[in-house]
């Protein structure tokens, strides 16, 4: 009773408060009703994780103040748990194409991989060199951002973070390497800037998006067990061909990692079904260094109603260094896929071919 007298205190005081400040986060925003909700059952099969249960659930504006709340809860057969929730003020879609003083956006994650590869550092790793192990992240992301106009946007975070590593397996390729890193603390701040031309965060058409991102770890930030500085940029093309609804979508990233304490898997990746490391033909985190680059093309168009298709290439390559940077190791894969358009969100479903074999991803959002 006195655990549910607190909440009932509590929960009406976060919202007066969320209403009180919502006007300020969205003072240049049309004053209007973005009221909407985005369920979504999962049922997957992925080939890094196996096959998953679980959903995913948007509300957007319930609050009245253009916020939104999203929740992901999520495991697999091979072992993944992952679990997320998302507060943002103004929401992402709300604030593109829009002047506004500040938005503030709350991250918290957990994700634990049962199985989790590691293949080694460099584009010449080898695939049949794997180590598996247990892979758990805890995170909470503070983010505060400025649109500055319609199309200049500046970001700040501080991510607290927490990693742990364990059940390594032994005799294996990477066994004592990976035994040194077992549980660290490695929150970082990042720095964003943005130039977006696009029409949409959640299904962009048309625009271009242009993106220099500085993540920073250090000691005075809070951690003694991370000190590396990782500059990423980023481009993105949309271009609309054939119809209204046929995009052609055009990505290309560079990123590198500097320092003396590195966490492993905070070096540039690629392999996956992720975002920031695309390359679908290959497992999560084929290939690790300290630089990478990576290059993404989509053909997306319609199939019926909410059901859109894509066809993709994917390339890029790993290396330790500047002066390093050799193009002949390049990996490349192609594949096709779903996707399924909701209001506040898209889910994908990937197949990607390379000459490591097939890759099958399920996700939520566009890859870029």
């Amino acid at each position: 009773m006195r655990r549910s007298r607190y909440f009932g205190i509590v929960l009406p005081v976060i919202i007066v408060f969320i209403t009180a400040v919502g006007q300020a986060f969205a003072e240049k925003i049309p004053d209007k009703s973005y009221k909407s909700f985005s369920p979504m059952p999962i049922l997957m099969y992925d080939g890094d994780i196996g096959w998953g249960y679980g959903g995913k659930v948007k509300f957007v504006d319930y609050l009245g103040v253009k916020e939104s709340f999203d929740l992901i809860l999520f495991n697999s057969s091979e072992g993944e748990r992952w679990y997320v929730f998302t507060f943002s003020i103004p929401d992402i879609e709300i604030r593109q194409n829009k002047t506004y003083g500040l938005s503030f956006d709350l991250k918290a994650e957990y994700d634990k991989y049962l199985k989790y590869n590691f293949y080694g550092v460099g584009p010449d790793s080898k695939k049949d060199d794997v180590t598996i192990f247990t892979h758990e992240t805890k995170s909470l992301q503070l983010t505060f951002g400025r649109g500055f106009s319609p199309e200049f946007i500046v970001e700040a975070s501080y991510v607290i973070r927490g990693l742990n590593y364990f059940n390594i397996e032994e005799g294996k390729p990477f066994t004592d390497k990976l035994g040194r890193f077992g549980k660290q603390f490695v929150p970082y701040v990042s720095l964003v800037v943005r130039y977006d031309t696009s029409d949409s965060q959640i299904h962009p058409t048309r625009g271009v998006r242009l993106l220099f991102q500085d993540d920073i770890a250090a000691g005075f930030l809070g951690s003694e067990d991370s000190s590396y500085n990782r500059l990423t940029a980023e481009f993105r093309k949309y271009l609309l061909v054939f119809g209204d609804k046929d995009v052609f979508a055009v990505r290309a990233l560079v990123q590198y990692i500097s320092g003396d304490k590195i966490p492993v898997f905070d070096l540039s990746s690629l392999g996956g079904g992720t975002s920031l490391a695309a390359m679908r033909g290959y497992s999560l985190n084929r290939f690790l260094d300290k630089g990478k680059f990576l290059a993404n093309v989509e053909y997306r168009f319609p199939i019926w109603w909410r059901l859109g298709g894509n066809v993709f290439i994917d390339t890029g390559t790993v290396w330790p260094s500047l002066d390093k940077v050799d193009f002949g190791k390049i990996a490349f894969d192609a594949g096709l896929g779903l996707r399924i358009y909701l209001p506040d969100f898209c889910v994908r479903v990937d197949v990607g071919f390379s000459k490591e074999g097939l890759g099958l991803y399920f996700n939520f959002g566009h890859i870029f």
